[in-house]
Protein backbone atom coordinates (compact mmCIF):
# COMPACT_ATOMS: atom_id res chain seq x y z
CA UNK A 1 0.00 0.00 0.00
CA UNK A 2 1.44 3.54 -1.01
CA UNK A 3 1.75 5.74 2.07
CA UNK A 4 2.85 9.07 2.86
CA UNK A 5 3.57 10.95 6.14
CA UNK A 6 4.94 14.28 6.45
CA UNK A 7 6.53 16.11 9.09
CA UNK A 8 7.13 20.24 10.07
CA UNK A 9 10.05 21.01 12.22
CA UNK A 10 12.27 23.89 12.94
CA UNK A 11 15.50 24.36 11.04
CA UNK A 12 17.72 23.88 14.24
CA UNK A 13 20.60 21.11 13.80
CA UNK A 14 19.09 19.32 17.16
CA UNK A 15 15.86 18.63 15.14
CA UNK A 16 17.61 16.72 12.30
CA UNK A 17 17.49 13.73 14.61
CA UNK A 18 13.33 13.97 14.80
CA UNK A 19 13.47 13.75 10.72
CA UNK A 20 16.07 10.18 11.18
CA UNK A 21 13.60 8.71 13.35
CA UNK A 22 10.81 8.71 11.54
CA UNK A 23 12.82 7.98 8.33
CA UNK A 24 14.02 4.85 10.47
CA UNK A 25 10.53 4.07 11.48
CA UNK A 26 8.98 4.74 7.95
CA UNK A 27 11.40 2.42 5.98
CA UNK A 28 11.36 -0.89 9.08
CA UNK A 29 7.95 -1.38 8.45
CA UNK A 30 8.63 -1.14 4.71
CA UNK A 31 10.92 -4.22 5.25
CA UNK A 32 14.08 -2.28 3.88
CA UNK A 33 17.85 -3.75 5.09
CA UNK A 34 19.16 -1.94 7.85
CA UNK A 35 22.30 -0.52 5.61
CA UNK A 36 20.08 0.77 3.32
CA UNK A 37 18.31 2.48 5.63
CA UNK A 38 21.24 3.72 7.63
CA UNK A 39 22.19 5.31 4.05
CA UNK A 40 19.14 6.92 3.65
CA UNK A 41 19.33 8.71 6.97
CA UNK A 42 22.46 9.75 6.31
CA UNK A 43 21.63 11.28 2.62
CA UNK A 44 18.30 12.79 4.08
CA UNK A 45 20.83 14.08 7.23
CA UNK A 46 23.11 16.03 4.69
CA UNK A 47 20.45 17.23 2.38
CA UNK A 48 18.53 19.14 5.65
CA UNK A 49 21.67 20.41 7.01
CA UNK A 50 22.62 22.15 3.99
CA UNK A 51 19.44 23.57 4.11
CA UNK A 52 20.24 24.91 7.69
CA UNK A 53 23.40 26.18 7.21
CA UNK A 54 23.24 27.46 3.55
CA UNK A 55 19.76 28.45 2.62
CA UNK A 56 19.18 29.72 6.28
CA UNK A 57 22.51 30.24 7.17
CA UNK A 58 21.36 29.54 10.67
CA UNK A 59 18.57 31.39 11.05
CA UNK A 60 15.85 29.36 12.29
CA UNK A 61 12.53 28.93 9.87
CA UNK A 62 10.89 25.56 9.10
CA UNK A 63 11.62 22.40 6.95
CA UNK A 64 8.55 20.36 5.50
CA UNK A 65 9.82 17.01 5.24
CA UNK A 66 7.64 14.18 2.94
CA UNK A 67 7.90 10.68 2.48
CA UNK A 68 5.87 9.03 -0.04
CA UNK A 69 5.97 5.12 0.01
CA UNK A 70 5.39 3.78 -3.66
CA UNK A 71 4.70 0.08 -3.51
CA UNK A 72 6.76 -2.38 -3.92
CA UNK A 73 9.91 -0.49 -3.61
CA UNK A 74 9.77 3.22 -4.00
CA UNK A 75 10.44 6.02 -1.37
CA UNK A 76 10.01 9.41 -2.37
CA UNK A 77 11.92 12.61 0.18
CA UNK A 78 10.70 15.92 -0.47
CA UNK A 79 12.37 18.46 1.57
CA UNK A 80 10.87 21.75 1.39
CA UNK A 81 12.38 25.27 2.71
CA UNK A 82 10.74 28.39 2.72
CA UNK A 83 15.10 30.56 2.46
CA UNK A 84 16.02 32.20 -0.60
CA UNK A 85 15.71 30.64 -3.70
CA UNK A 86 19.03 28.05 -4.51
CA UNK A 87 20.41 27.88 -7.89
CA UNK A 88 20.49 24.32 -8.54
CA UNK A 89 23.20 24.62 -11.51
CA UNK A 90 26.06 25.99 -8.45
CA UNK A 91 25.36 22.95 -6.32
CA UNK A 92 27.77 20.20 -7.22
CA UNK A 93 29.41 17.62 -5.28
CA UNK A 94 32.88 18.99 -4.93
CA UNK A 95 36.26 16.55 -6.29
CA UNK A 96 36.99 14.27 -4.01
CA UNK A 97 40.73 14.90 -4.49
CA UNK A 98 40.24 18.50 -2.63
CA UNK A 99 40.74 16.36 0.87
CA UNK A 100 39.63 18.80 3.51
CA UNK A 101 36.54 18.47 6.30
CA UNK A 102 33.26 18.62 5.00
CA UNK A 103 31.88 19.84 1.69
CA UNK A 104 30.55 16.29 0.73
CA UNK A 105 26.79 16.38 1.39
CA UNK A 106 26.00 16.55 -2.01
CA UNK A 107 28.51 13.79 -3.13
CA UNK A 108 26.43 11.60 -0.46
CA UNK A 109 23.37 12.13 -1.59
CA UNK A 110 23.72 12.03 -4.93
CA UNK A 111 25.37 8.72 -4.00
CA UNK A 112 22.41 7.24 -2.30
CA UNK A 113 19.35 8.16 -4.18
CA UNK A 114 18.47 7.45 -7.63
CA UNK A 115 17.23 11.08 -8.77
CA UNK A 116 18.16 14.23 -6.80
CA UNK A 117 16.75 17.50 -8.33
CA UNK A 118 15.35 20.95 -7.27
CA UNK A 119 11.61 21.26 -8.08
CA UNK A 120 10.31 24.67 -8.81
CA UNK A 121 7.81 26.43 -6.50
CA UNK A 122 6.91 30.02 -6.15
CA UNK A 123 8.46 30.74 -2.80
CA UNK A 124 11.52 28.71 -1.13
CA UNK A 125 13.12 25.61 -2.44
CA UNK A 126 12.11 21.92 -3.10
CA UNK A 127 14.53 19.20 -3.42
CA UNK A 128 13.11 15.85 -4.49
CA UNK A 129 14.68 12.86 -3.62
CA UNK A 130 13.93 9.27 -5.29
CA UNK A 131 15.30 6.37 -4.39
CA UNK A 132 14.51 2.43 -5.50
CA UNK A 133 15.14 -0.39 -2.71
CA UNK A 134 15.61 -3.67 -3.05
CA UNK A 135 13.06 -5.79 0.02
CA UNK A 136 13.94 -8.93 1.15
CA UNK A 137 11.25 -11.41 1.12
CA UNK A 138 8.58 -11.52 4.11
CA UNK A 139 9.34 -14.45 6.32
CA UNK A 140 6.43 -16.19 5.62
CA UNK A 141 7.18 -16.56 2.48
CA UNK A 142 10.55 -18.46 3.01
CA UNK A 143 8.66 -21.47 4.00
CA UNK A 144 9.40 -25.03 2.43
CA UNK A 145 7.25 -26.87 -0.27
CA UNK A 146 4.69 -28.38 2.55
CA UNK A 147 3.83 -24.23 3.27
CA UNK A 148 5.85 -24.37 6.52
CA UNK A 149 6.54 -20.87 8.06
CA UNK A 150 9.73 -19.72 8.12
CA UNK A 151 11.90 -20.83 11.45
CA UNK A 152 14.76 -19.19 13.42
CA UNK A 153 16.83 -20.84 15.58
Amino acid sequence: MNQTVTISFRALTENIKLARVVIHTFLTFRGVFDKDIFDTELAVNEAIANIIQHTYKGEPNYIVMTLNWIEPDTLEVLLRDFGPKVDPTKIKPRDLDDIRPGGLGVYIIQRIFDIMEFRNVSHGNLLYLKRFFLIPPKKQELGNSNNEPYREY
